[in-house]
Order: structure tokens, then sequence, then C-alpha cells
């Protein structure tokens, strides 16, 4: 018998089975390393009971999962990696994941049953690095619900149904992603992201936001990338984006806005600029001053048939524009396009041979001899409105002319000189 069994032992350590019953292997799931214990789309409507005390990473997407409660993950104190998503769970009990104070990712996205969460829902979480909650039914979120995430970087709130930026990131110190793609916000608010300054990549995209108000950015002084594409902005008040001093990426794309005037004159910083798929039919002559290190300019389809000559003058590290789609005048207002050489090569989507080589295929449109005769000249600088942008001025009497001073002083005097003693007031 004793030879039996150590033949047994040695058959089971020749084939690599465990004997260890602590830390076997759920039969519906799959065990690669030991620490690493994958369970989706095994049809799971309850934790199995066999999972290893010493799992480090667990996927339990695309089952059936319901309800957890405070003694779920009890045992499994090692967890660095948990995947919730794709289930289907309507509460979360607060205290679910108390013991898991080693974890690092947490995801729980496409749960559409989940609607709210208790303010002690993440409670023991200390060394959460990212949280996936998007693509739930999300409408509100508690303004304590982050606060004891004091190790969180990444936060995905996209495709929920926020109404509007919550007030939940008080104590996120370490917040540098933040998505809030997706949801229904209409307004960003002064006090709206005050308390986001770690942050470096924010994302906005696809909400209907129609206002927001100056200084809405004035704590931001990390931000890296801005998105806030697809929205229904109009307007871009010279001040809105006051204290972006580190943003180089910033996304305008696919909303309502008509005219650009001085509103990206103190982002210094800006390498990408997306303001493609718009309604801008004009842009002041000096709206991209001081964008020295600007690289990529995106502004097809619009209104545009004419640039300001100007418009590049300071913007000595611009490597590509795209212009197409757009109703381009292909005649004297465009020819300082052609002459503008240093940048020549960047221009993509004009649709004016001119600015061709003379043996390419480009469409039949006037050629430089064509336009020789151009009898408009140059448009010239242009008075930089950018300069006393955002200032507010009593408005004075108009002044009077010199001729006009001169002539009332010599009547003054005549009248002095008669004695008649008059006094004339200016």
């Amino acid at each position: 018998m004793f030879f039996l069994v150590i033949f047994i032992f040695t058959c089971a350590a020749k084939a690599g089975l465990s004997l260890n019953v602590s830390n076997s292997c759920p039969s519906m799931c799959k065990c690669t390393p030991e620490e690493t214990i994958l369970c989706q789309r095994a049809g799971l409507k309850t934790l199995p009971a066999e999972i290893a005390a010493s799992t480090i990473s667990l996927n339990l997407s695309n089952n059936y999962l319901r309800n957890f409660n405070t003694n779920t993950f009890r045992n499994l104190t090692f967890l660095h990696s948990l995947w919730l998503d794709g289930n289907n769970l309507t509460f979360l009990t607060p205290g679910t994941f108390h013991a898991l104070s080693r974890l690092q990712e947490l995801h729980l996205s496409r749960n559409s049953r989940l609607t709210h969460l208790h303010a002690n829902t993440f409670r023991g979480l200390l060394n959460l690095i990212s949280l996936d909650l998007s693509h739930c039914n999300i409408f509100e979120i508690h303004p304590l619900l982050f606060s004891h995430l004091p190790s969180l970087e990444r936060l995905d709130l996209a495709s929920n149904n926020m109404r509007y930026v919550p007030q939940a990131f008080k104590n996120l110190s370490s917040l540098t992603r933040l998505s809030l793609e997706g949801n229904h916000i209409e307004a960003i608010g002064r006090d709206s992201l005050k308390d986001l300054g770690t942050l470096r990549d924010l994302n906005l995209r696809k909400n209907r936001i129609w206002i927001i108000q100056n200084g809405a950015f004035t704590k931001l002084l990390r931000l890296g990338t801005l998105n806030l594409g697809h929205n229904f902005i109009t307007d871009l008040p010279n001040q809105l984006f006051e204290g972006l001093i580190q943003l180089k990426t910033m996304h305008l794309e696919a909303n309502r806005i008509t005219a650009v005037d001085c509103t990206f004159r103190q982002l210094l910083s800006l390498r990408n600029l997306y303001l493609n798929n718009n309604q801008i039919s004009s842009i002041s002559d000096s709206a991209f001053s001081y964008l020295t290190k600007l690289h990529f300019l995106h502004l097809s389809r619009n209104n545009l048939s004419s640039l300001p000559v100007h418009l590049f003058s300071d913007l000595s590290g611009l490597r590509r524009v795209l212009l197409w789609h757009n109703p381009w005048r292909c005649d004297c207002s465009t020819l300082w396009l052609w002459r503008w050489t240093p940048r020549r090569a960047a221009l993509e989507g004009l649709g004016c041979s001119f600015l061709h080589p003379p043996n390419s295929t480009a469409p039949e449109q006037p050629h430089p001899a064509h336009l020789g005769d151009c009898t408009v000249p140059l448009q010239p600088a242009s008075e930089d409105k950018c300069r006393v942008a955002g200032t507010s001025v009593a408005p004075r009497p108009p002044a009077l002319p010199g001729q006009l001073i001169l002539l009332a002083l010599a009547c003054h005097t005549w009248y002095n000189d008669r004695g008649w003693g008059t006094l004339l007031v200016l």
C-alpha cells in the first residue's frame, strides 16, 4: 500500500497535477498560472466556493452574478485584479470589497442594472489604482463615494446617465485620468472641476454640453489632454481655457462653433488642435498667435472660404494642416497660401491647383499665372483683437477734433478782450 501511494503521487507530479484542495481550480474555470483564475462566460450565478485564497487575478466577467455580500471576497485578500464586468449586478452591499486592501484593478462596466452606489461601496480599497464603472446606468453619485480611494489614478464613468459633473472627486489626490464620455451632461460650472488639480487626461466627449462658465478649467494646471468633441458648444469666449498651461491636445470637433477669435491664445503648450466638423466660417488672423508648439491643426468640414493672411505667421512648429471639405474660394484671397512656401507641404485638402506642382493632376482651377494680375492686394494685418480681449472699458464722450478746440479757444480770448466776461465751457 505504501508503494502504491508513492506511485500515485509520483504520477500526479509528472502530470503536473496539484492535490492541494485549497489551491484547486473551479471546474468551469481556467487557472494558468495558479494565481490567475479565468471564469468568464462560465454561466456563473454565484461565486465558486473553491477559489484559492492565494489568487491574485480573478476574472468573473460575462456571467450572471447579481448580488454580493460582505463575505463574498473575505478570503481573497491577495487579489490585485478583479473583473466583474458584464454581469447582472443590481447593488453592491457596503463592505463588499472591505477585505481587498491589495486590490489595484476593479472592473464593473456593462452592468446595466447598476443605477446607484452606496457611499461606502468602495471602503477598504486603499491601493486601488484603476476603477471602471462605464456602461452602467448610474445617474447619481454620492459625494463620498470615492473618498476611500486615495491611490486611484484612473476612473472611467463613460456611458452612464449622469446629467451633471458629480461633486465626488474631492479626495482623489492621485487621479490622473477621468472619463465622463457618453453621459447627458449639459453644463460645466465654475466649480465643477475644482477638485481635479492632478488630472492629465479629461474626456467629456459625446455629452450635451452647451454651457461652460469662464474659470471652469483654472484648477487643471497639469491637464495635457482635453476632449470636448461631439457636444453642443457654439461660442468660445476668450477666457474659456484659462489655466490650461500644460495642455497639449484639445478636441473640439463635431460641435456647433461658428467663429474662432482669441480663445486659444493662452494655450502655449498646445500641440494638436481639432476643430473639424463644426460650422466655422471666420477665424481671426491672430487666433493662433503665440502657439509656437502647435504641430497639427484640423479644420476640415467647416464653412471656411478663405483664411486670414497672417493666420500661420507665428506657427513655427506647424507640420500638418487639414482643410478638406470646405467651400474654398480659389482666387486672390487664397493665393497667399501658395506663397507661404515654408509650410506648403503641411497643407492638405485646399483643393486649389495653384497649390500643387505644375505637372500634377489636380482639378482645373486658376493657376498662379492666371492670378498674377490680382488687383486685390493681400489683406494687411488687422488690429489684434486679442490684446484687449475680455476687458471692460466705460464709454467715454467722443473726443473733439483738434481744429474745433483751437477755434473755441480763439473765440474765448476774443470775448475776454472785449470785457464781455463770457465763460466758455468745453
